[in-house]
């Protein structure tokens, strides 16, 4: 599903800092090249800053460590190219935001 993202659409990716602390990030993509993501840190659902990141942080990440990407936030052009894919996952996909976990 990673080869369906543009800039413009909004992932959530796990960070982990040197001190252990984790968190799942939203990002909206900036730029994408050679299965490399560039993203802007968003402050949805963020209540603390758990890993140092603060919100409009700009950071490159890979599709690996993508853990959601939630459907009804996407771009329409987005929606449109995975729908037939996202109805076909009913058993594996999250109601609240889209699907998640590896092999995305």
């Amino acid at each position: 599903m990673s080869r369906y993202l543009f800039p413009g659409c909004v992932v959530r990716v796990v960070i982990r800092n040197p001190e252990g602390r984790a968190e799942a990030i939203y990002f909206e993509i900036t730029k994408v090249k050679d299965g490399t993501f560039w993203g802007i840190a968003q402050e949805t659902l963020r209540w603390e800053d758990w890993v140092g990141i603060p919100d409009g942080t700009q950071m490159t990440f890979g599709r690996e460590h993508i853990n959601e990407i939630p459907l009804s936030w996407q771009p329409k052009r987005f929606q449109k190219a995975v729908g037939p894919l996202a109805s076909r996952m009913k058993d594996v996909g999250y109601a609240i935001t889209g699907l998640r976990g590896a092999g995305l």
